[in-house]
């Protein structure tokens, strides 16, 4: 993305030709914190974009803060304590894939959520975002935004979000199988646990295989996590960035190291049965922002 200037012109015009100017300067948020007034502001227009998204009532103007980032903060944190949808910072500020923000980048907050088509697309995630027919009726703005004096024009669509494949080309979830061969013995989703008869969310899934068949990275990342683990014994965590994490658990062997980058299809461990395990099998998990996900979402073929 670019990195943006504290101070931008906007200009909107409305698809049914009312237009209307932006203060000269943009608003800055100094803490994602509700006493910080700018951040309040962007809330109350937020929470009254959501109503007019249930009622199909009008939206309110839609205005653009900054908030600069320390270093590290991650997207979804980010959106989280905006109360803004990811893709809706992603689309405006040019985010192809979720990443943590550099010290001192501005991003640009939008007080209303939605998805930013850019006229001449900055990534292939834009490319695919501008593949979209806009339905009739659909509701619509023209914006054009100026960052370090240069003008990119939007068409912005309030309420609206990022489709199944755009998502899933955003989160780069493009993930391979963990194992050469494996059959799914038990799936994501609340399950009576065969260690203590207790019914809780399994948060991966359970792919069975015979002893020592080798485990490999189910794509790019870096190796943050490798030992024992209580529960899933011998254990490997791969950070693929933007807060996406895999696990793997319960393995007869780790061969990679912390901090140790990999390609997806690398061989990182060997299936087994440690920790608190029943028979050799592979617990592979997906999470995102720290919270698990259903990984035959993200595995092609992978089912029951």
């Amino acid at each position: 993305m670019k990195r943006a200037s504290v101070a931008i012109a906007v200009a909107l015009s409305a698809s049914a030709g009312l237009s209307f100017a932006a203060p000269p300067d943009y608003p800055v948020i100094r803490r994602l914190a509700p006493r910080d007034i700018i951040f309040r502001q962007v809330q109350d227009s937020l929470s009254q974009g959501y109503q007019a998204e249930r009622s199909g009532s009008e939206f309110p103007d839609l205005f653009i803060c900054t908030w600069i980032a320390s270093g590290g903060e991650d997207l979804f944190a980010v959106a989280a304590r905006l109360s803004v949808p990811y893709e809706a910072l992603s689309s405006l500020n040019g985010l192809s894939r979720p990443r943590a923000f550099s010290a001192g980048e501005a991003v640009l907050v939008p007080s209303l959520a939605g998805l930013f088509i850019p006229d001449e697309p900055r990534n292939d995630l834009d490319s695919i975002i501008a593949a979209r027919r806009i339905e009739p009726g659909q509701r619509s703005q023209r914006i054009t935004v100026s960052m370090d004096g240069a003008k990119r024009d939007f068409t912005f669509l309030p309420g609206a979000r990022l489709y199944h494949t755009e998502r899933s080309f955003f989160l780069e979830v493009g993930f391979r199988m963990p194992l050469p061969e494996g059959v799914i013995t038990s799936a994501y989703g609340i399950r009576r646990s065969p260690i203590d008869g207790h019914d809780r969310l399994h948060e991966g899934v359970d792919l069975s295989a015979p002893s020592h068949t080798e485990v490999l990275a189910a794509r790019d990342g870096t190796v943050s996590e490798a030992g024992e683990d209580p529960v899933l014994g011998l254990r490997i965590i791969i950070d693929h960035g933007g807060g996406l994490r895999t696990v793997y658990g319960h393995l007869s062997a780790i061969r990679v190291v912390l901090n140790q980058t990999v390609r997806s299809g690398t061989m990182i461990g060997a299936v087994g049965s440690t920790g608190l395990s029943t028979g050799p099998h592979l617990h592979f998990e997906i999470r995102l922002g720290g919270k698990a996900k259903d990984p035959s979402s993200y595995l092609p073929g992978l089912k029951p």
